[in-house]
């Protein structure tokens, strides 16, 4: 085996693997020639190779999401790796382990008019668990600093808090030379993994909190899927004064849990709105998609438990008073033995869940009377979704439209939340599927948002087990339905952003299958094809036109039909 001959290349790249790497997502240039040619010739590692490097980010966040363990992304000097700020910002507020490799020029021609060079040091700080400048090793004291740095900063992006790290590497030429005499760290400092434990005084202040109050509601934000979590939460939620809140990128499913937040809030009556107000809420997980809830719990005024190893002062609901940075599983054991001890305090639980459940019911003959639109569309959509299939839904309207609609438990769904935008879900996506070969992925995406990451099909990694729906409504629907745009004379024209772009020729210059439909019909005779097997290993795409409906105006009317429960 070769490797480059950079010694600070053959230390970083054994260092990767001691952090468990095995997929490296690379940008073409020749700053980072070093990295490129040691990551490609070494057998340990999955080389993709990604032009854009904004793309690339959002691939190596999908890999690192599915995969649940780092992953490189390399690119060379200049302003390649600021178009990773997207991607990386994602990360750190999603938790996602990345590791950023910015190759850069000598630091002595920074600021000097040498071609791409700019200040690159430390430019990911805000949003980096870690970051290091690793200089080039001329001494035996530069090889110790340098292996102190790579160890301290590789290990922090997968240790109890994950997140994205980054290292910067000025490289001298020449570039490209290579040996087969490769080098190993010398002193790798292991970092060690600690357990945080409730001490006495805090566990007896949470129980305090818990049961003084009658009125209990547990919300859950963005998670990945755990078996032992969810079992607990139904434990819970079997208790009649607690009330267990999910969205569908909760990933936790049961019959008992409060499963379609903004189509709930909305059922509610004027006048029962305080009794729907919890004593005590506890939060778990990540971001929460809807507005309406937050607004909701601001008001209810009570005090907040938060429990999660991340951001731990997370203030979402504007009264945090006791935050523990132990995991959800522990910090909710400690809940359910207060319930044990003294339960069904009231029935506030059993009344939220009745709700849900009178918005299910209702749900199938409202949206029957709504005219073709996004709402008819989505709602055909989440009811064909595969078992066990991969969704990931763009943020804006969609991801909102998806949560009016029951989840469904055997599948995975996926948003890019973290920071909320519509840059990168087309990209996140497709790495997702690259590394779960023998799972479906099903990419559910706005007009806007696709085309905004269109690069995300120009490699040559496209994965045979991705379909992507478009529903194209000619604009930035969103600003359709939030408040406050259509008082301007700018609406239409910047807020709504509106097109008339179709994904046909963009389908057709990447080898992906088209199919269109701008109806009920055509969906339903589009269905078995568009699931059904590639034929030419590439993703297939289906197009959804509702660009001449009233869309914001249907959904409207579809919120307005609930209010008519007795």
């Amino acid at each position: 085996m070769i490797s480059s001959a950079k010694l600070e290349v053959q230390l970083l790249v054994d260092g990767c693997k001691r952090v468990g790497v095995t997929h490296v997502v690379i940008s073409p240039g020749s700053r980072n020639a070093p990295l490129s040619i040691a990551f490609d010739e070494d057998p340990h590692f999955q080389v993709f190779v990604v032009p854009d490097e904004r793309v690339a980010a959002f691939y190596a966040l999908g890999m690192a999401q599915k995969l649940g363990k780092p992953v490189v992304i390399t690119c060379t000097s200049g302003s390649a790796p600021l178009n990773y700020y997207p991607a990386v910002a994602e990360a750190f507020y999603q938790g996602i382990p990345l590791i950023v490799v910015s190759a850069d020029r000598p630091s002595e021609w920074v600021d000097q008019g040498d071609g791409q060079t700019i200040r690159q040091e430390r430019v990911f700080d805000q949003m980096v668990l870690k970051s290091a400048q690793l200089n080039e090793i001329h001494s035996e004291n530069q090889r110790w600093h340098f292996e102190r740095n790579l160890s301290e900063v590789l290990q922090a992006c997968n240790d109890s808090v994950k997140g994205p790290v980054h290292l910067n590497i000025p490289f001298s030429e020449p570039l490209y030379e290579t040996t087969e005499t490769i080098e190993r760290i010398s002193q790798w400092i292991e970092l060690g993994s600690i357990e945080t434990v409730l001490s006495k005084k805090s566990k007896a202040r949470l129980k305090e909190l818990w049961s003084a109050s009658e009125k209990r509601l547990i919300i859950v934000g963005q998670h990945q899927k755990e078996e032992a979590l969810q079992a607990l939460l139904e434990k819970l939620a079997l208790d009649g004064s607690v009330a267990v809140l999910v969205e569908h990128t909760s990933n936790m499913y049961s019959p008992y849990f409060v499963s379609n937040i903004d189509r709930t809030l909305n059922i509610l009556k004027e006048e029962e709105i305080h009794s729907f107000h919890p004593d005590c809420i506890v939060t778990i997980g990540g971001a929460i998609v809807s507005k309406k809830i937050k607004v909701f719990l601001r008001q209810s005024k009570a005090p907040v438990i938060r429990f999660g190893l991340d951001f731990p002062f997370m203030d979402t609901y504007r009264n945090l008073c006791f935050s523990a940075t132990v995991t959800a599983l522990e910090g909710l054991n400690l809940l359910s033995e207060v319930v044990d001890e003294a339960p069904h305090k009231s029935r506030f639980g059993f009344s939220w869940k009745k709700i849900d459940q009178y918005g299910s019911d209702e749900q199938k003959m409202i949206c029957s009377k709504q005219p073709w639109s996004d709402l008819r569309a989505m709602e055909f959509v989440m009811d064909v979704i595969p078992d066990h299939c991969n969704l990931h839904i763009s943020n804006s309207s969609l991801i909102r439209y998806a949560l009016l609609f029951d989840p469904i438990k055997t599948v995975n769904y996926w948003c890019n939340r973290g920071t909320s935008g519509i840059d990168g879900s087309s990209s996140t996506a497709v790495g997702s599927a690259i590394v779960s070969p023998n799972e479906s992925h099903l990419l559910v995406t706005g007009d806007l948002s696709f085309f905004y990451d269109s690069n995300a099909w120009w490699s040559k990694h496209l994965p045979e087990n991705l379909r992507i729906i478009i529903i194209n409504n000619g604009g930035g629907d969103i600003f359709n339905i939030i408040p406050g745009p259509k008082s301007t004379k700018q609406w239409k024209k910047i807020f709504v952003a509106e097109q008339e772009l179709s994904a046909a020729d963009i389908s057709k210059a990447y080898g992906m299958e088209y199919f269109h439909a701008a109806c009920l019909e055509d969906l339903d005779a589009h269905l078995d094809a568009f699931f059904g097997v590639s034929t030419n290993g590439k993703p297939k795409l289906l197009e959804i036109n509702t660009m001449e409906q009233n869309n914001s105006e249907i959904l409207e009317a579809y919120f307005k039909s609930f209010t008519k429960r007795g």
